[in-house]
């Protein structure tokens, strides 16, 4: 596989955009004047302890408390309010909610995820053959016996079974004098006080595809040099690093990075066969609607729903690390009768979902016929990263209706009765609308409509004139 990364400067931010193949698979942004909340490790004071909750709320000094679940608690010691506690961000801010944190730390490597205080030892779930799994897991574990004098529990990666020994340890030395440093520090720094950020998003996504790019572009030359001491110092393999130079047409134009933002942004995601997929984000999850539209080469309605299924498959697939989609997923394919075929389709789709960095766990159909999955949220999906709420509808996705506005503004106006001189202040889309109204009402001589392009579009306001 030919795997190339993108990196597309500007004042405000960098786009990172992961191409396999020529087909862009992931893209990922980095504001340079936010904080990014994710892996961060902080030094927190714990503000409240609530049981009806089975939660913590901790000041880590960013605008929100963080939340911490009671069953991480057992990682944290005894907790006592106003006394300080060591967190990491496992999920950044997301709308209202701040940031969700745990007590067991995780520093990621390029084999190996080190869990200081907690001594389990487990294996990356991409590696599914059983004996591969428990041969590598003893070979590791026996491997870093000499140097793990403090107990400390890891993870192994999928890049760990191609990794020559050597390498393994050290990652590890490397990942411990990491955790010494934040320990060291956290004695020094007052409480809430960040202990530690990785200073760019590039570097988690060298270590998630352990350094396997073919290549490198950007159009900033200062990224790129800080990158090359970066894999200098981490990967053994080469990278090619190539500035963009082209004057006359920018990155962003040349590997057209506008219509990946596109595809992103639009609900519709057309199949090749004629159906399509609608795919919807709310607070509480994302639903995903399989329909067959224009589709009907099969002779049987469930032979076009099983094939539909499958093509609609490999693109929910492909979708859910484009726009980087978290949490609770619910899919709504479309219907069928035969068991073997939903089984065949929940084992394709194990198959599609390997490609995915983040974990990916599918569940079975329910009894409605919906599938549900879950995929690790680590931050906001990438539609709510790259817009902004709509002024116009406020978030709600819609406006009323003229009829509604009008018909509430009718019964405003008989409320207000009797009056001598009315005014209505409307936005200039419903201007003629409401003059309509007025002049059904026989009521041109009494009321003024003022137009006003500051009005919001799904209100009015009418006072009396004195």
């Amino acid at each position: 596989m030919n795997r190339e990364l993108v990196i597309i400067s500007s004042r405000d931010l960098y786009l990172y955009v992961i191409f396999e193949d020529g087909e862009a698979v992931e893209l990922r942004v980095e504001y340079k004047d936010l904080l990014k909340q994710s892996g961060n490790i902080y030094k927190g004071k714990v503000k409240r302890i609530v049981s009806a909750m089975n939660a913590a709320f901790i000041d880590i000094g960013e605008d929100r408390e963080a939340f911490l679940p009671l069953k991480d608690i057992n990682h944290c010691g005894e907790l006592k309010v106003n006394e300080s506690v060591v967190v990491q961000v496992k999920r950044s801010a997301v709308g209202n909610k701040g940031a969700k944190v745990s007590c067991k730390i995780t520093l990621p490597g390029k084999y190996l995820v080190l869990i200081p205080n907690n001594p389990y030892v487990s294996i990356s779930s991409k590696i599914e053959d059983k004996e591969q799994r428990e041969r590598l897991k003893e070979h590791i574990k026996w491997l870093l016996e000499p140097f793990n004098d403090d107990r400390f529990g890891y993870i192994i990666r999928t890049s760990a079974s191609e990794a020559p020994d050597e390498a393994v340890i050290e990652d590890f030395i490397s990942l411990k004098q990491l955790w010494e440093n934040i320990l060291r520090t956290s004695k020094k720094k007052k409480t809430p006080s960040l202990l530690y950020e990785e200073s760019s998003k590039v570097y988690g996504i060298l270590r998630d595809y352990a350094g396997k790019f073919s290549k490198i572009v950007s159009d900033d030359i200062k990224k790129l040099k800080e990158i090359k001491e970066y894999i200098k110092k981490n990967f053994k393999q080469e990278i090619k690093l190539e500035p963009y130079r082209k004057r006359k047409i920018s990155l962003y134009t040349y590997y057209e990075v506008d219509k990946i933002i596109n595809k992103i942004l639009n609900p519709y995601v057309w199949l090749k066969n004629g159906g399509y997929l609608v795919i919807e984000e709310t607070e509480a999850l994302v639903s995903i609607d399989v329909n067959s539209g224009s589709h009907c080469k099969h002779k049987s309605l469930e032979e076009t729903a099983y094939h539909t299924n499958i093509e609609a498959m490999k693109e929910i697939a492909k979708h859910l690390r484009l726009r980087d989609l978290g949490g609770i997923v619910i899919i709504d394919f479309i219907d069928m009768k035969d068991e073997e075929k939903k089984k065949a389709l929940i084992e394709q789709f194990q198959n599609e979902i390997k490609k995915d960095k983040r974990p990916v766990k599918i569940k079975s159909f329910t009894s409605l016929g919906l599938l549900e999955l879950t995929r690790k949220k680590i931050e906001d999906s990438l539609v709510r990263q790259l817009t902004d709420i709509c002024f116009t509808c406020t978030g709600n996705g819609f406006i009323k209706s003229r009829y509604l506005l009008m018909f509430e503004i009718e019964k405003k106006v008989s409320e207000m009765k009797p009056f001598v001189k009315l005014k209505i202040r409307i936005h200039p889309v419903h201007y003629r609308s409401v003059k309509k109204l007025v002049s059904e009402l026989k009521l041109e001589d009494s009321i003024d409509i003022i137009s006003d392009n500051n009005q919001n579009i799904n209100k009015f306001s009418i006072e009396r004139e004195v």
